[in-house]
């Protein structure tokens, strides 16, 4: 089993990576190889607690890592959000700033709560886990939070799990997943292959207008063109204005990838990718703009059941040959001890 961790990870400009800018506002925070999964979920309101945020995370497993995500609005750069999530205080430092949308002051922010989530999950349950977000401040500029977890399971797929965020650049950003063998007819066709995208998006709103939404291209083809919303929010107004897709959501919409939002359900922002995908595929490039120019792309995830790298060269897929020698190798080193120890 490979299983590896990338923290921080810098765009890394070469020839596996034909999509890879300079520019590009959503940038990689962690990456995981191996058997495992991701839970997301999101809430916002006006209201003190704000909400109650869920975590799926099955018996058997381990948190490798947990982000909380608060989105704001009217923030230029003159104040950090306090986030109290399940008792504990997350204010100043414990944040990292994403960056601006300059336009509306959209910025978001992201704080570690590993240790923190790790200690209430412990090796999972079959049940929900309902975590409350019991404050904000200033509430009335922070949209909602999202929760973000990566957790191991022995019981799980291999997979390659990326979560990136950054402030977005509404004139179009573009994210790489650079996969380590180019994919089968025979990967494609198994029920069991997953390629996931769920996108966090602050300050949208599609309930009382349908004039807020965002564009994402796989590969240069429409997934959508209503991407945004608060379906996350307990209320459709500021403070509420957030979407993630994640838990409770449906990968069928939209239905017409041309159509724009009618309402904040047009689009769930968790979107199965197989159908874009092909034969021969050693990168899935994926676009986003938002033409509506008031919307804020702050995260975004990857799941798929293959081997890669996401902004970044993919791990190294060992040859079958190599790893009979190595077996090889290991059995006779084996051999050796134990006839010492016969002696």
């Amino acid at each position: 089993m490979i299983k590896s961790f990338t923290l921080g990870m810098l765009l890394t400009c070469g020839s596996l990576i034909l999509a890879c800018s300079a520019e590009a506002a959503l940038l990689s925070s962690f990456q995981f190889n191996g058997k495992g999964n991701w839970s997301i979920d999101a809430v916002g309101s006006n209201s003190t607690p704000v909400g109650t945020i869920s975590a799926d995370v099955p018996v058997g497993s381990t948190v490798e890592k947990a982000f909380l995500y608060s989105t704001t609005f009217l923030n230029n750069n003159s104040f950090v959000p306090t986030v109290t999530f399940e008792g504990t205080i997350y204010s100043g430092a414990d944040w990292t700033n994403l960056g601006s949308f300059t336009g509306f002051n959209l910025t978001g922010f992201r704080t570690d709560v590993t240790s923190q989530v790790a200690a209430l999950i412990g090796g999972g349950s079959n049940s929900l886990f309902n975590f409350t977000v019991n404050s904000e401040s200033p509430n009335n500029n922070i949209d909602g939070e999202v929760l973000a977890i990566v957790y191991s399971n022995p019981s799980e797929l291999e997979r390659t799990i990326a979560f990136l965020d950054g402030g977005t650049e509404p004139a179009g950003d573009t994210t790489s997943v650079n996969l380590a063998e180019p994919l089968t007819a025979d990967q494609l066709a198994d029920p069991d292959f997953e390629a996931l995208l769920s996108l966090g998006i602050g300050f949208g709103q599609q309930s009382v207008s349908n004039n807020q939404f965002s564009l994402v291209d796989i590969n240069g083809t429409r997934l959508t063109s209503a991407a945004g919303g608060e379906d996350d929010g307990i209320q459709n107004s500021d403070g509420g204005l957030i979407t993630v897709g994640g838990l409770g959501d449906s990968s069928d919409n939209p239905a017409d990838p041309f159509a724009g939002p009618t309402n904040p359900r047009s689009d769930d922002e968790l979107y199965d990718l197989t159908p874009f995908l092909s034969a021969g595929d050693s990168q899935i490039v994926i676009d986003t703009e938002n033409p509506s120019n008031n919307d804020n792309i702050f995260f975004a995830g990857i799941n798929i059941t293959a081997v890669a790298g996401v902004n970044e060269q993919p791990p190294t897929v060992p040859e079958p040959t190599s790893i009979i020698g190595l077996l090889t190798f290991g059995l006779f080193g084996l051999s050796q001890a134990v006839r010492k120890e016969s002696k």
